[in-house]
């Protein structure tokens, strides 16, 4: 294994495993500052994701489109919508982290739990359509 590709798997799949961390986090019942901060590295923890995964997105144009394929965009697409929705409702709710923010405080800390459940059907989606490269991530680093 190349030692170089094998430094950016263990980072990927670190990345992973915090974003796990993070998210089963956001949904115990925490002070809300700590709620805030966690979120906010996990809108980090995202961006990581994301760019350790765009040959994903590049591809996206390219090829055949099975059913198969097709159902994991649309899973993909749909979970970057709901986190979106997530992140931005968050950022908007704020009320320890980011209150100096003008936007603050509205009632749309509903939109912000209804669409965090959303993101959490759409992530359980995404990781059963790609829990075999998962797992084949996994089994390269040993």
């Amino acid at each position: 294994m190349n030692i170089e590709y094998g430094d950016d798997l263990l980072k990927k799949i670190t990345v992973d495993i915090l974003m796990g961390i993070a998210i089963i986090l956001e949904f115990v019942s925490l002070p809300i500052l700590i709620h805030e901060i966690i979120g906010i590295g996990l809108v980090f923890l995202i961006i990581l994701h994301i760019n350790f995964n765009k040959n994903y997105f590049k591809a996206i144009p390219k090829g055949k489109y099975t059913l198969k394929r097709t159902i994991d965009l649309i899973i993909n697409i749909g979970l970057l919508i709901s986190l979106s929705i997530t992140i931005i409702s968050g950022i908007c709710s704020s009320q320890k982290s980011l209150r100096n923010l003008t936007i603050g405080k509205y009632k749309i800390s509903h939109i912000h739990k209804s669409s965090s459940i959303i993101s959490l059907i759409f992530l359980g989606l995404h990781l059963l359509t790609t829990r075999k490269k998962l797992f084949s991530e996994i089994k390269k680093l040993h």
